[in-house]
């Protein structure tokens, strides 16, 4: 039986996973926040257990850890899915810092945190151990209003770079998955943005913000769409550092990765000062 855990399994990616490995015959060990409950379905499942745990308190990855290991007792850990997570959105010049402080503890901190705990239960002599972090094209390409959601995936992105390069000493493979837009309820939490800066400058781009995001969504790929590239992260001896998963993924890395700067530049003002104009949720 190879255990994995999971964050933030209350919804979304986290619960579709959760799902998913079930049924592949791992043993899932899933976060949940205080204020949430696992899906009715999952507690029907044997090979699951769930854990209480909020990256945003140091004090709960802690006690997490400690009913983690109740659960595995003498068992290593597999993989770890660093799912947890969630998208400020807004102007950075006018996002309260402490807005931009909880997006940090949540993607970032919390999830470097919760490595180091658990890292004395990958490391048990368990050559096929791995760690897969749930990134985002907006680790990769950063678009306005979403600059604190997207500097906190381009963190994590350098430091999973770094942990690969560290964790190689002990056999333990470090995995980002890059998802594009999916059919989720991320930045449905977040519509209506527009209120919230009404009187900043920024205002009149922001107005077509939840029009973009509804578009956006039903224009994205389903969960599903996740299901092959996890696997192979997981069960591959030799798996990819990073799995993009988008649509049009050679434009996508043509923008993000080739063109100019002052291209994509050029053409970012453009579509926000078009009548147009769209802003990316992702």
């Amino acid at each position: 039986m190879r255990f994995v855990l999971i964050t933030g399994i209350s919804s979304g990616i986290g619960l579709f996973l959760a799902h998913l490995l079930t049924k592949e015959g791992f043993f899932v060990i899933g976060t949940l926040r205080y204020d949430k409950v696992p899906d009715p379905e999952l507690l029907k499942q044997t090979n699951f257990a769930a854990i209480t745990m909020d990256l945003h308190e140091d004090v709960s990855i802690e006690a997490g850890v400690e009913q983690l290991k109740s659960i595995l007792r003498e068992n290593p850990l597999y993989a770890l899915i660093n799912n947890a997570g969630y998208a400020v959105p807004g102007p950075l010049t006018h996002l309260p810092i402490a807005h931009l402080k909880a997006q940090f503890q949540v993607n970032v901190f919390g999830s470097i945190r919760l490595i180091q705990l658990i890292l004395p239960f990958l490391k048990s002599d368990n050559t096929e151990a791995r760690i897969l972090n749930i990134s985002s094209i907006s680790g990769l390409f950063a678009s306005p209003f979403l600059g604190a959601y997207a500097g906190s995936k381009f963190a994590l992105e350098g430091l999973s770079d770094s942990l690969r390069r560290e964790l190689t000493l002990f056999g333990i493979k470090v995995i980002l998955i890059e998802p594009g837009p999916i059919k989720t309820l991320i930045w449905q939490k977040n519509l209506r943005v527009e209120e919230d800066f009404k009187l900043s400058p920024y205002a009149l781009y922001l107005t077509k913000a939840t029009k973009t995001i509804l578009e956006t969504e039903r224009n994205a790929l389903p969960v599903e769409s996740l299901k092959d590239p996890i696997l192979a992260a997981l069960n591959s001896k030799n798996p990819k550092n990073r799995y993009l998963i988008h649509k049009n993924k050679i434009l996508f890395l043509l923008l993000a990765k080739f063109l100019p700067s002052k291209w994509v530049d050029f053409l970012v003002r453009r579509n926000l000062t078009s009548k147009n104009s769209k802003i990316r949720p992702v």
